[in-house]
């Protein structure tokens, strides 16, 4: 799992830097860090990798993530920004399960122009079980956020993040990350 991470962090930096983010969210028993940048942008969007480390004390959870979405603005709504992409996982739960998905998403964030910071996003993801490797049958990925950008390039939030695992020879599915965290997103 160490060497995928250098190796994704490698990658990741050997990309075009520009207007690139850091993301880091944490609570008492979990954390998370994901780096973004985009690989183009034009009139009609943006194209961006992204690569992820979650670590999950409760559930015992090991997982990174490396994911290519295509956003852009549409109409005429200020401050809307949707996408769709998708999504490479690898990880480890419960010390004995080892899975890997590759998933589709999509996603969602809504800045409100009147009240100067205050914004909304949203993201899903899912592995069918076609696109799941090792134990697992399925993945779906769900997350909320409530931000406020208290700088130009930093945004605080507050949100909620649910990955759950189909795992073979079980019947439904197991959680191994279900977590309110705090954290910021830094632009540089």
């Amino acid at each position: 799992m160490l060497r995928f991470i250098l190796v994704l962090i490698s990658v990741l930096m050997a990309v075009n830097v520009n207007a690139a983010s850091v993301d880091i969210g944490f609570n008492d028993n979990s954390f998370q860090l994901v780096y973004e940048t985009p690989v183009s942008d034009d009139d009609y969007g943006t194209s961006l990798i992204n690569g992820r480390f979650l670590y999950n004390g409760d559930e015992d959870t090991k997982l990174g993530s490396v994911g290519f979405d295509f956003t852009g603005e549409p109409g005429n709504i200020s401050g809307l920004r949707v996408g769709a992409g998708v999504k490479g996982y690898a990880g480890r739960t419960d010390n004995d399960v080892d899975f890997g998905n590759v998933g589709l998403g999509l996603r969602i964030d809504y800045t409100l122009p009147q009240l100067q910071g205050l914004g909304f996003s949203g993201r899903l993801n899912y592995a069918p079980k076609v696109f799941s490797f090792g134990d697992s049958d399925r993945l779906l990925e769900t997350e909320a956020r409530i931000t406020y950008a208290v700088m130009p390039k930093v945004k605080l939030y507050l949100g909620y993040q649910n990955v759950r695992l189909g795992i073979d020879d079980h019947a439904g599915h197991m959680t191994i990350d279900d977590s309110v965290r705090i954290g910021f997103v830094g632009s540089f």
